[in-house]
């Protein structure tokens, strides 16, 4: 039997990791260094990354979205 969604470590860690890339992505568009292509794009690879995480019960698919959102934040510097 599995464990239920909440009690699995990984997906509770894959949804913080999502958190913390909505956090970065709003602290960008407040700060006005991404405009709302940037912002677009980076919700666009965040959120399905970590619902496949969270579908998959893994925690890598929700690095890897955080991962593509730091490098888009980088790359608008």
């Amino acid at each position: 039997m599995t464990e239920p969604l909440f009690q699995n470590r990984s997906v509770l860690v894959g949804l913080l990791l999502g958190v913390l890339g909505l956090t970065r992505i709003w602290a960008m568009a407040a700060t006005g260094v991404a405009a709302l292509p940037h912002t677009l794009a980076a919700l666009t690879v965040l959120i399905p990354a970590v619902l496949f995480g969270v579908f998959l019960r893994r925690i890598w698919p929700a690095a890897a979205g955080l991962v593509l959102v730091v490098i888009i934040e980088l790359s608008l510097r």
